[in-house]
């Protein structure tokens, strides 16, 4: 009779779903959990993908498998998750420039914050911005001065129209008064091979492809993007402190789930991979690829997705970008 009235007494309450999920979560993982990056093996992103998951998959116990579905720049990737089941065994590796093309730049445009439920912030890098060791500037105001003394003459490479070389190369462009011209390429390897050919001028790349680059005396940093300045290169300043107050371009990969996913078990996938992101081994492999780790929890990580998206929305409409 009890239990019959304490049945009642919860489905009139509307609890039976969240009992479920919370008996759910209580026994999570049970089987292994698909980690879906929308990139090719082999890369960055999915050495941080492959970094995180492994570590994970000691932690809960069932395998963290990495399942690569290149294509549109992690769209392919970012509609299978979105497809899936809310049940904490779908996982999607997401980026800065993930949620700029989910919003601005392909067809298939999405809300993130309605389709996707956020776990944690995983690393944070910067991106250098980089010009020929022989270009008179080796600052950035110097660079910004040279620029405005030949409108339209230089030339700057990105990975691709609406990558986050191109936004921050056009915020650069916006916030420094200067006018220059948008060389979009396939990838950063093309595009720095056209800067020490003296192609182009200038260009934001990532530490990893740059900074061997750097200490060969082939190409010269003028400063990093981020707000905070880069351990692979702590003597450089950041393009804020070189003449550009306020600039902050931040690239970041986080984990998401598919919307609905049950709150206990996010919550346990918060507090794993924050453990994670301990380790001295997880933190040497971070940093080797140029990037910071940076845990967040769900909430910081949901206003980092809403800022980033105003950010470059704004830009966007600034500065007449067609992003179609």
């Amino acid at each position: 009779m009890l239990i019959s009235r304490i049945a009642i007494w919860i489905l009139s309450a509307g609890m039976f779903p969240a009992c479920i999920g919370w008996v759910a979560a209580a026994d999570y993982p049970t089987r292994s959990i698909r980690l879906l990056v929308g990139y090719d093996p082999g890369g960055g992103t999915d050495q941080t993908a492959r970094t995180i998951g492994n570590n994970l998959t000691a932690r809960l116990g069932h395998p963290v498998v990495t399942d690569n579905r290149p294509g549109i720049g992690g769209v392919v990737a970012r509609n299978i998750a979105a497809q899936a089941s809310p049940d904490g065994y779908t996982l999607l590796l997401i980026s800065g420039s993930q949620v700029i093309g989910a919003s601005l730049v392909y067809g298939n445009r999405i809300d993130m914050q309605k389709t996707y439920t956020s776990i944690s912030r995983l690393t944070t890098y910067p991106f250098p911005l980089v010009t020929h060791p022989s270009s008179p500037a080796t600052t950035v105001k110097e660079m910004i001065a040279l620029a405005k003394s030949k409108p339209g003459a230089f030339n700057y490479g990105s990975t691709g129209v609406g990558s986050m070389a191109h936004l921050a190369s056009e915020l650069f462009k916006e916030m420094a008064q200067v006018n220059m011209v948008h060389v979009p390429y396939k990838g950063a390897s093309a595009g720095l091979l056209d800067l020490m050919r003296g192609q182009i001028q200038l260009t934001f790349t990532s530490a990893t492809a740059s900074v061997p680059l750097v200490k060969a005396g082939k190409v010269r940093v003028l400063g990093v993007s981020s707000i905070n300045r880069s351990k692979n290169l702590p003597d450089v300043p950041t393009i804020a402190e070189g003449g550009l107050p306020g600039f902050d371009v931040t690239g970041w990969f986080a984990l998401a789930a598919p919307a609905g996913t049950p709150r206990a078990v996010i919550a346990r996938l918060n507090r794993e991979i924050g453990e994670v992101l301990k380790s001295p081994d997880v933190q040497k492999v971070i940093e080797h690829d140029g990037a910071d780790p940076a845990p967040s929890t769900p909430e910081e990580l949901t206003a980092i997705v809403n800022a980033e998206e105003s950010k470059w929305i704004k830009l966007v409409k600034s500065a007449g970008i067609n992003l179609k």
